[in-house]
């Protein structure tokens, strides 16, 4: 998309916040108030905005103990009957509010056009923005990809020169579009990571075989999870038995080596 497009698709949000005033005045408050302004029942105000009778109410109550001014106010029956509507003051508040949330948004939306004419930057905030349960996220450049009958192989150059390489499915990579110098994220269960101090004179046939240098031992009862840091700066975890740890020895500052299965590694690719 053109950042400077003026069709009614906005930029993709790389920055974002809530507009709130001191005190805590924030805009679920203000929704309330609005609601309270239309409706003139704080019972149905606070189910149009997803809050509890009881919820408004507190909420209604902190804001008329921290202005000068009570902004809502409640008629108990009489010859006009029962309600709630907003004070002068609490109209007043409401629109200066209203006039801010504008500005606001405005604000927003230019600082999100501005940065979305930085293509290194857009792509680092979508990877600070990226979910996934798993411990390790690795970012890599795709550098090979080789078709088998069965599978497909994923080389993957992480900073620092280490090559992580991923076995995957045809059918994903298809789905993917894989190809040289894509973009990609490396997904790799913790419990999936084995931890080498010593290969005692034996060659592994494992395909990743990463080096490292203990950075972080967390001991639990059962397990430990070691973080282990790349030269490259990348960090990988692996959770190992709490008797594993005891008998390699290991402490931080070792050299050891991350082990991981090629097929144990998730790869997720930009939209």
């Amino acid at each position: 998309m053109d950042p400077h497009s003026t069709n009614s698709e906005q930029p993709i949000a790389l920055v974002e916040g809530e507009l709130r005033l001191i005190g805590g005045l924030n805009e679920r408050l203000f929704r309330l108030l609005a609601a309270i302004e239309k409706i003139g029942s704080i019972n149905r105000a606070a189910k149009e905005v997803g809050l509890s009778y009881k919820g408004a109410w507190e909420m209604v109550e902190r804001a008329n103990n921290l202005c000068p001014q009570v902004l809502v106010s409640t008629a108990i029956g009489g010859r006009h009957g029962g309600g709630t509507k907003l004070t002068a003051t609490g109209r007043e508040l409401l629109a200066l509010f209203t006039r801010l949330q504008e500005e606001h948004r405005r604000f927003l939306e230019s600082k999100n056009r501005e940065l979305a004419d930085n293509p290194n930057l857009v792509f680092l905030l979508r990877r600070l923005n990226s979910k996934a349960s798993e411990r390790n996220q690795l970012f890599g450049k795709v550098t090979a990809v080789r078709i088998g009958a069965v599978t497909v192989e994923v080389s993957i150059a992480l900073r620092g020169g280490d090559t992580l390489i991923a076995s995957i499915t045809k059918a994903s990579a298809d789905s993917f579009g894989l190809k040289y110098g894509d973009e990609v994220m490396a997904l790799i269960k913790a419990p999936f990571v084995m931890v080498v101090k010593d290969f005692g004179g034996y060659r592994l046939s494992e395909r990743n075989q990463l080096k490292g240098t203990v950075k972080r031992i967390q001991r639990g009862i059962v397990n430990a999870e070691v973080v282990i840091e790349l030269a490259g700066g990348d960090s990988v975890a692996a959770v190992i038995t709490t008797e594993s740890l005891k008998s390699m020895g290991l402490r931080e500052g070792d050299t050891v080596w991350a082990v991981v299965k090629a097929s144990s590694v998730i790869l997720g690719v930009g939209t």
